[in-house]
């Protein structure tokens, strides 16, 4: 009998041999129409054992978002979540009072208020209160337990432009109860997303904040002051995180709207290498996920884009092979991956701007 770490070797091993470059050409549109949708979530919502869709819409312009109820095998039943259209730009799941179901926290655009749904365990919401100022021109929120009292805080990115008076974006602490009484500013002046992560590896998670309109990002290390992260002046739209070289460290990916995709490994000791370019000049990355796409045990990395199709990077050793999914219609402004038709592949939801919502299902390579 092989020593397990050397059986767990050899499976890895045959994994990666088998491992196939899945392609994305089953298409589900998930409305008739394309409005103005900015992202997408997964969750189990309702108990029932697979993933559902929260879709959130309006961005600037006040519609009704969506939850599409799975029935295991990729067919979806509309409802809708807000009573009031809104301008919404995400929701976010997770379990925010501790009681096993996911609760959904909603960032809309001002002038609108930003809100916290409860779930019933059996994936109704109802209002259970606001968070922060309707005023802030609040973009995406991001959930994370950011002081360690296991219930998940609000990272709030507020897009302010170049004002000389910026709403800054905001850390809002959980009571314990789900609720988000107070909030704390943190000090950048224009974001469109905040990723949390522990990038140094001492327990804590730190924060990055991309700068969105020709600035500085930053990394917020834990406790420590903020150090300066990639271009001096960035227009990052959309990020995401993960261990793409496998060597135990979280590496950092962005799209930057005027530069394009950029991946930064980290090299520990709050340092990272170079940003090595991916994907074709002149396409504007709008969104991006990272995940183990064809089960080879390597995280790879899918890109939603403005008008042209979207990417998926499959992690080779020591390089990345291409795929691509998607119509190139419209703007990808969300992606959230998962197996939503129980064949144990992850597929790819897309929420889109000027196209229809659309679920791109996993599938062998073509012949």
């Amino acid at each position: 009998m092989p020593h397990s770490k050397c059986l767990f070797a050899l499976l890895l091993v045959c994994a990666a041999e088998a491992a196939e470059q899945r392609t994305f050409n089953r298409v589900l549109p998930l409305e008739s129409k394309g409005e103005t949708s900015a992202s997408v979530s997964l969750g189990d919502i309702d108990g029932d054992g697979d993933l559902d869709i929260v879709l959130a819409k309006g961005r600037h312009w006040p519609l009704h978002d969506l939850i599409l109820r799975n029935n295991g095998k990729g067919v979806f039943q509309a409802e809708t979540l807000s009573v009031e259209p809104d301008r919404t730009y995400s929701l976010a799941l997770a379990d925010l009072d501790g009681d096993g179901d996911l609760d959904i926290v909603s960032s809309n655009d001002k002038p609108d208020k930003k809100l916290v749904y409860k779930n019933d365990g059996k994936g109704s919401y109802t209002v259970s209160g606001e968070f922060g100022d309707p005023a802030w021109p609040t973009r995406y929120v991001t959930l994370a337990d950011v002081n360690g009292d296991k219930r998940p805080d609000v990272l709030v990115a507020n897009r302010n432009g170049n004002s000389p008076n910026p709403r800054h974006s905001q850390v809002c602490l959980n009571d314990g109860k789900g609720a988000f009484p107070k909030c704390t500013p943190l000090l950048i002046q224009s974001a469109t997303i905040i990723v949390a992560a522990d990038f140094d590896g001492d327990g804590a998670v730190d924060l990055l904040i991309p700068h969105r309109d020709g600035g500085q990002s930053l990394i917020f290390w834990s406790a420590d002051q903020p150090a300066p992260f990639g271009a001096k002046a960035a227009s990052i739209r959309a990020a995401a995180v993960g261990d793409i070289d496998n060597d135990g460290k979280i590496d950092i990916v962005v799209g930057d709207e005027e530069a394009g995709l950029f991946y930064y490994r980290n090299l520990g000791a709050r340092k990272f290498a170079d940003p090595i370019a991916l994907g074709a000049k002149g396409i504007a990355p709008y969104s991006i996920a990272i995940a183990d796409m064809n089960r080879d045990g390597r995280p790879d990395i899918v890109v939603g884009n403005q008008r042209a199709p979207g990417v998926v990077f499959y992690n080779e050793p020591a390089t990345f092979q291409q795929t691509q999914w998607g119509d190139g219609k419209g703007s990808v402004y969300g992606l959230a991956i998962g197996d939503l038709d129980g064949d144990g592949w992850p597929d790819i939801a897309a929420a889109r701007s000027d196209a229809p919502n659309c679920v791109w299902f996993s599938g062998p390579p073509q012949p």
